[in-house]
């Protein structure tokens, strides 16, 4: 879009006055961004590195090794098919004149058998944030048409673009040179983003008092709920306890697990101004104990009752999910599935002693509830963001972790897309 005010014609000239991007630059990009690899044929293995080529001595299955030549650990690949391609993203942080800027850069490696990787890289977007921590975009064009919000056409020019809402959380390794405005250093700003993209928390920490606070008394897994999750409001139950955690220096090492645990205090009418309920020693102890008591009293209600709770929030729930039912991700081991009625909620958290049905995360209008299940055995309950399209949380029994874990992570990220198509679909 053509500039038109003053900010707009600011912003193309603060722009055009950015150094491009140095061979440096790409270089620490291409190191960080991507994997090594080599691909095991047989008793062969074709180092995608380098291109070297040698033999084993057995073909027992392995998952890394290091290469003869190059002395570089590679993983073992099943994914090449004719050639091996990785496309990610690394960002700089910086200035241009008043405002702060983040300059988003896409990269490409290409592999193949016998031939050292080629690389690829170009700006694809620049993030104009003033001291207001209002943002504008300036940014190359997409194909039309495409189901990924981030086909660029390289050929483009940067031009100013209306923030779109995917694009915007793009995020990627962030280069170390950073230079920050002087509000951004004072709003708490240490030169870690805590796995925010950096764009959205130097709009968040510029705007809103609350992730200020939380950047400064370093409750960072708190900020990161606030941020990407859930807002925190200065009149809720939850803010009124973090100050109390606050004033003790009680650090929430798991924020997920710290507001549902709020949540079963307040349901059970406890103090939440005293430290004594919210700074547990063991938070996962303390919750587990109140979840059971509360799904006892759910399992003790009249079965008419919760008939009629179920059927009456079932009409809702599928109302807002249905264009997500159907959906199954699966590999040789595991099972993925999107969660179709609240009744499968209250299994879920019975099979698991979790408080996915507990506390209601049917109602949660921006999330996404799946079952992973390894030979048709629960496993682990995942809550996907519908806001921004990743994994909030993964729970087995008892709110822990499984050995199948990294596993169904691995599995639900690289299918993430196609929760985003039903979501297009439906809007």
């Amino acid at each position: 879009m053509k500039p038109r005010t003053a900010t707009e014609i600011s912003i193309v000239e603060s722009s055009n006055a950015l150094p491009a991007i140095t061979k440096s630059q790409y270089q620490y990009g291409f190191a960080k961004c991507f994997g090594k690899y080599a691909v095991q044929s047989r008793k062969t293995l074709f180092c995608l590195e380098c291109g070297h080529t040698w033999r084993l001595q057995d073909t027992k299955e392995i998952k890394k090794v290091k290469c003869d030549n190059c002395a570089k650990t590679v993983t073992i690949t099943n994914q090449y098919n004719k050639g091996l391609q990785e496309t990610d993203y690394f960002q700089i942080i910086t200035t241009s004149g008043n405002f702060q800027v983040i300059r988003t850069i896409c990269v490409k490696k290409t592999m193949k058998k016998n031939c050292k990787p080629s690389y690829f890289g170009h700006e694809v977007m620049q993030i104009f944030i003033d001291e207001h921590g209002k943002a504008r975009t300036m940014a190359k064009n997409v194909m039309a048409m495409s189901r990924y919000f981030d086909q660029w056409i390289v050929s483009s020019e940067l031009t100013l673009k209306h923030n779109d809402r995917n694009r915007f959380y793009l995020r990627g390794v962030i280069h170390p040179n950073k230079k920050v405005l002087p509000i951004i250093k004072r709003n708490g700003f240490n030169g870690s983003c805590y796995g925010i993209p950096p764009q959205q928390l130097f709009c968040e920490i510029l705007t809103d008092n609350i992730a200020e606070t939380l950047l400064k008394t370093n409750q960072y897994s708190l900020l990161y709920f606030h941020i990407r999750d859930t807002k925190l409001t200065a009149s809720s139950g939850h803010w009124n306890a973090l100050k109390i955690c606050i004033r003790n220096s009680y650090q929430i090492k798991d924020a997920k697990l710290w507001i549902d645990y709020i949540d079963l205090l307040e349901h059970f009418g406890k103090d939440l101004r005293n430290p004594k309920f919210v700074c547990p020693i063991d938070l996962g102890a303390v919750h587990n104990q109140l979840m059971a008591k509360k799904q006892d009293q759910t399992i003790k209600s009249t079965f008419e009752e919760k008939k009629k709770q179920i059927a009456k929030n079932q009409k809702r729930y599928f109302k807002t999910k249905k264009h997500f039912f159907g959906l199954v991700f699966s590999n040789a081991h595991i099972s993925v599935h999107v969660i179709e009625t609240v009744k499968e909620f209250l299994e879920e958290g019975c099979i698991h002693k979790h408080c996915v049905f507990t506390n209601e995360y049917y109602k949660k209008d921006n999330s996404l509830i799946l079952s992973a299940k390894v030979k048709g055995v629960h496993i682990e309950t995942v809550q996907v963001s519908l806001e921004n399209f990743e994994i909030l949380q993964s729970r087995g029994r008892g709110n822990k972790p499984t050995k199948y874990h990294n596993d169904i992570i691995d599995l639900v990220s690289r299918n993430m897309h196609q929760i985003g198509a039903r979501m297009n679909q439906a809007s």
